[in-house]
């Protein structure tokens, strides 16, 4: 009986350092839509509703959410149009994804254990960590000072980071020039 019980606590120990190890972002190098073994059961077609989670003020129409047959999971899915040569989805992809986290969970009840990002070439699967959901919500906060003016981001020039920016030419001094 000893022997059964220490077996078991092993393979739980060994379980639990697996799905804390596993990395939170995964990568296919091909478009994969869909989730196996579920359901659509929300498109963002012309007419359907905004999703809104009114305790984070946050509001978005996920591409797809689907729900699994066994556990009825909810997993979100995000279609990108561009193609990526790195094996990394863009950062703000990655919020995008998490933002449908938290929204599902506050409108649904229930947490997506992952989502996914859908690029013309590749699929991502990204874990709904703590980690990612803390820096988002960090992010967010830090956006929403900066509209009310009381905070005012430092800017780091990077060429990698920099050379997709929606702030480049505009808000953002560094124009990607050597100095």
């Amino acid at each position: 009986m000893v022997q059964i019980i220490e077996i078991s606590l092993l393979l739980s120990f060994t379980l639990l350092l697996w799905l804390g190890f596993r990395p939170t972002i995964s990568v296919k190098d091909r478009r994969e839509i869909g989730v196996k073994r579920a359901s659509a059961i929300y498109k963002d077609e012309k007419g359907t509703k905004l999703l809104v989670a009114e305790r984070l003020a946050l509001q978005g129409k996920p591409d797809f959410i689907f729900e699994t047959w066994l556990l009825r999971r909810y997993i979100p899915l995000e279609i990108k149009s561009g193609k990526l040569t790195e094996d990394q989805p863009h950062l703000g992809d990655v919020y995008q994804l998490v933002a449908y986290f938290l929204i599902i969970e506050e409108v649904y009840g229930k947490r997506p254990p992952y989502g996914k990002l859908v690029y013309a070439n590749k699929t991502f699967t990204i874990r709904n960590t703590a980690k990612l959901r803390a820096n988002l919500k960090r992010t967010m906060k830090q956006m929403r000072e900066m509209l009310e003016g009381e905070y005012k981001p430092i800017a780091t020039p990077d060429f990698m980071k920099c050379k997709h920016c929606i702030c480049k030419d505009t808000v953002c001094e560094w124009q990607g020039r050597a100095k």
